[in-house]
């Protein structure tokens, strides 16, 4: 009767059905200084990535279907990682595509084109390419690459990449004081993560 009552709840964990507090270093890490606690209730999350990162590629459909879910209150935000070259290109493309009202459109399509159509994309020659192809005005993108806008946004992933020791990806930050492991539950620790940090405002 224990094996069977041990073997039942192994089941239930692997199929996610029991919730479990996340564990400091086990789940996520504190980032160090912490930022001044916000008030009300008002939780930023950003999720670091790579286009060439497959294990960001595997996590994206599940992050879209929950990102639809949030409340009003939590504000998410894709942040491209800057990890220097094809990254930092890709980055700043995501950027100016993001200038464009053209990012959420080709979020997709972009993983895709490196991860299945096996495109490598490393130069800027082979994105206007692919963007050519997705109807993307070449002139338009040309100019928002070379923004002032475009060069804050990548300024400003590099220093919150350091800001918050962003060594791998993906990697999601909540309220700039919780970043978490990539773990099969990490958008569960996120959920649970952003309920804290409201909490803990009150």
């Amino acid at each position: 009767m224990k094996k069977l009552l041990v073997l039942f709840l192994l089941c239930l964990f692997s199929a996610g059905l029991l919730a479990a507090d996340p564990k400091e270093g086990t789940d996520y890490d504190l980032i160090s200084p912490a930022p001044p606690k916000g008030s009300g209730n008002e939780v930023e999350v950003l999720e670091f990535f790579m286009y060439t990162c497959p294990h960001c590629k595997n996590l994206d459909p599940k992050l879209q279907e929950w990102a639809k879910k949030l409340p009003e209150n939590v504000k998410f935000h894709h942040m491209p990682a800057m990890f220097g070259g094809s990254a930092n290109l890709h980055a700043k493309t995501y950027f100016a595509l993001e200038v464009m009202g053209e990012a959420k459109r080709l979020h997709k399509p972009f993983f895709k084109a490196i991860h299945e159509q096996k495109r490598r994309l490393r130069n800027q020659k082979d994105i206007e390419k692919f963007l050519a192809e997705n109807d993307v005005d070449l002139d338009k993108f040309r100019a928002a690459m070379k923004s002032f806008t475009v060069q804050t946004k990548a300024n400003r992933a590099a220093a919150l990449m350091r800001r918050y020791g962003i060594r791998s990806v993906p990697s999601m930050v909540v309220d700039g004081r919780y970043r978490i492991k990539n773990t099969p539950t990490v958008l569960e620790t996120t959920d649970m993560l952003i309920e804290k940090t409201i909490a803990d405002r009150k």
